[in-house]
């Protein structure tokens, strides 16, 4: 009977899936390693079988944060697409806290973490992911330096494949409501996350009352991302005085218009709303949603064109200047000149 991979394992002092990493080409593996196991196959006589053939295709780990905004899950779903069709395994790990998931992805062989998140991952693998896009002109945005990788990291292994101008987009919606007579505009925000923590910086930085208000801190929910934390964060604006809100979630924007209604009150008419990310559901709300939209199909294909430029495979990769995506405001019907 000939050698098994566990055999080998035990020969090179490694796990079965590292030895499995090494056979099929696929992961990053320590060369010493490597060595180690390349000895141990042949010092066992372990013999691949001719119907296990090696073949070019890698794992690709699409991650979406634990808790994804609607327009997350949308990203994803689109860059999966688009990797297999060029015939790359694609697994879809959830970014837990704790990481197991990514880690058992790591441990299956995969050869590239890429996520439409903005934070940097504690892993051994490559990782392609978003950035929030700088305030000013060329200046790097927050832990990531100007050849898209994070300050620290090792060369190659972090790539920013797009960068999301945050700014920009509250800046859209600032401009559309004050325009509409709007002032006291609050803000409703998940009470955790990275994400949460930039839309209330930039909220503070760029709000039209800013160098007129000391009220700012009371304009800013930070709630928990569910309909009810939409509903809390529509009672405490509207006893706060705010006339309109910017909605970081799907489900908190669906609180807020319900609050209202529990409060017999009238979205545009008592509060208007704007929502942050766009989706089919978005345009049948009661009223259809005004929403930052941004361009999911563009930043699935800049995340597949990070994964080609890590895995050096044919097709379009990174340019040398990470492309920025600016939210684009549609305007419906939840939002309407303040009442006098």
């Amino acid at each position: 009977m000939g050698a098994a991979l566990g055999d080998v394992a035990a020969a090179a002092g490694v796990s079965v899936s590292t030895v499995s990493r090494v056979l099929g080409g696929r992961g990053a593996v320590a060369q010493a390693t490597r060595d180690r196991v390349e000895a141990a196959l042949e010092t066992t006589g372990y013999a691949r079988s001719t119907l296990l053939a090696r073949t070019p295709a890698r794992l690709v780990a699409v991650c979406p944060p634990a808790e994804p905004e609607h327009w997350q899950i949308d990203v994803c779903r689109e860059v999966a697409l688009q990797l297999q069709a060029e015939e790359l395994l694609v697994s879809v790990p959830f970014l837990d806290p704790a990481g197991a998931e990514v880690r058992a992805s790591a441990a299956a062989g995969a050869a590239v973490v890429v996520t439409p998140t903005f934070t940097s991952l504690e892993t051994d693998l490559p990782v392609v992911r978003f950035a929030e896009a700088a305030l000013g002109t060329g200046t790097p945005a927050r832990g990531a330096e100007a050849g898209g990788r994070r300050a620290g990291a090792a060369p190659g292994s972090e790539r920013i494949a797009a960068r999301i101008d945050l700014t920009g987009g509250l800046t859209l919606a600032f401009d559309h409501l004050a325009a509409l007579g709007h002032r006291r505009i609050g803000l409703v925000c998940n009470d955790t996350g990275d994400l949460a923590d930039m839309l209330a910086q930039r909220f503070r930085a760029e709000h039209p009352a800013r160098a007129a208000s000391s009220r700012l801190g009371e304009w800013i929910a930070a709630v928990p991302k569910s309909h009810a934390g939409g509903m809390e964060a529509a009672d405490r604006l509207r006893d706060a005085t705010c006339t309109a809100v910017i909605v970081q979630s799907a489900l908190q924007l669906y609180g807020v218009f319900a609050a209202m209604r529990q409060r017999r009150l009238v979205v545009p008419r008592d509060l208007s709303a704007v929502g942050f990310g766009d989706s089919v559901t978005m345009r049948y709300t009661g009223p259809p949603a005004t929403v930052l939209a941004l361009d999911t199909p563009g930043m699935a294909a800049a995340l597949a064109a990070g994964v080609r430029t890590v895995l050096d495979l044919p097709g379009a990769r990174l340019p040398s200047i990470a492309p920025t995506f600016r939210p684009r405001l549609v305007a419906r019907e939840s939002t309407t000149a303040v009442r006098r």
